[in-house]
């Protein structure tokens, strides 16, 4: 059977608002002196979280909880699967073996480009599968949080991402039951209203990307899970 492409390694895909190859690079010279206790993986909502290409929607809130911690943010802007993939197998977790791995990826898959017609839930779904099975084996000892895909504006990239969700909550219900060190973290209801409208508020471009007051649900959400291992 042919895998996905979203299990293939590639190199960059998309041209986004920063060099992806000398952020590249920029890791591998991180990675030799830094041992982090935790580590981030994922696309632009994680790589914007803090400040290191000038871009940025939450600096202030990435300073208070992660400015005094060993952390390696390994967030690319529209990045998707097979394109982490392609970093870790390239050195991005050279000499690294965090305590904590919290993986938010998936949602890329769900944005068409010239360059990419867009995936099923099915097979963004086998991308991020690789990913933490890829993960797992570099780092077995790590406590891995993947995260639920945050909610999006338009109708169409929501369907798919509720229907990846739920994949990925069976897929961490299931290996738990060999592997208690792999959480699934769901706060997509916190960007909502009440009535379970999307929450534009806390997102700074009110589409997809958090703002400050986003990041910081997020950040109190992953507290209580990160703290004590660190």
């Amino acid at each position: 059977m042919k895998r996905p492409r979203t299990c293939i390694p590639c190199e960059k895909i998309e041209n986004d608002a920063y060099d992806w190859y000398a952020r590249h690079n920029a890791k591998l010279e991180e990675v030799k002196t830094k041992r982090a206790d935790l580590v981030f993986i994922g696309d632009s909502i994680t790589h914007f979280w803090n400040c290191e290409e000038g871009i940025t929607y939450g600096a202030d809130v990435w300073e208070e909880f992660y400015g005094s911690r060993c952390v390696l943010n390994l967030g690319f802007g529209f990045d998707r699967t097979q394109n982490m993939l392609w970093r870790l197998e390239h050195g991005e977790m050279a000499n690294q073996s965090p305590k904590v791995i919290v993986v938010n990826a998936g949602t890329n898959h769900f944005s068409y480009t010239p360059n990419y017609d867009g995936d099923t839930p099915e097979i963004a779904f086998e991308g991020v599968k690789k990913l933490i099975e890829t993960l797992r084996e570099m780092v077995p000892e790590a406590q891995i949080i993947l995260m639920a895909l945050f909610p999006r504006l338009q109708e169409d990239k929501q369907q798919c991402i509720n229907a990846l969700n739920q994949m990925l909550k069976e897929y961490v219900d299931k290996v738990r039951k060999t592997d208690s060190a792999i959480e699934f973290l769901d706060i997509t209801g916190k960007f909502r209203y009440p009535d379970g409208s999307f929450n534009a508020d806390l997102y700074a471009d009110r589409s997809c990307h958090p703002n400050s007051a986003g990041y910081r649900i997020w950040a109190n959400a992953l507290e209580p899970l990160i703290a004590p291992l660190l």
